[in-house]
């Protein structure tokens, strides 16, 4: 369990609960791209680094967090469902909602392994 007073551990889960709502809202939004509402230009692909859950895990979270393990193990999927995001992005710009459904599929499944390792990260830092 990390070392932290009482007002940086609820900190951190404020923190971490805010990241885990704001990746929930951006894949819902990949997900309604896909079925078809049309995409605003905030809305375009960005950095893993440059979206509100990639400020927090980069910033905030890096300082209060990033020696554990689970939070390391955070990056990954969730760079993956940038990456896969941006091919939904082109697809659809392309007119290939066939193809787009299918990588939705990739990034929901990436989105679910970044809950989890956010809920077991929750719940770690909550000791």
């Amino acid at each position: 369990m990390i070392q932290l007073s009482d007002d940086s551990r609820a900190e951190a889960l404020g923190m971490i609960r805010k990241a885990k709502l704001s990746h929930v809202r951006w894949r819902a939004y990949a997900q309604s791209m896909v079925a078809g509402v049309p995409v605003d230009e905030d809305r375009v692909p960005v950095q893993h680094t440059d979206c509100q859950f990639g400020q927090w895990y980069f910033g905030a979270g890096m300082r209060q967090l990033g020696d554990l393990e689970l939070y390391k193990k955070v990056r990954e999927p969730h760079e993956t469902l940038h990456n896969v995001y941006a091919e939904i992005h082109t697809l659809i710009g392309n007119h290939n909602l066939a193809a787009a459904n299918v990588k939705l599929e990739e990034l929901v499944a990436a989105s679910r392994e970044l809950l989890d390792l956010m809920d077991a990260l929750e719940a770690e830092v909550g000791g």
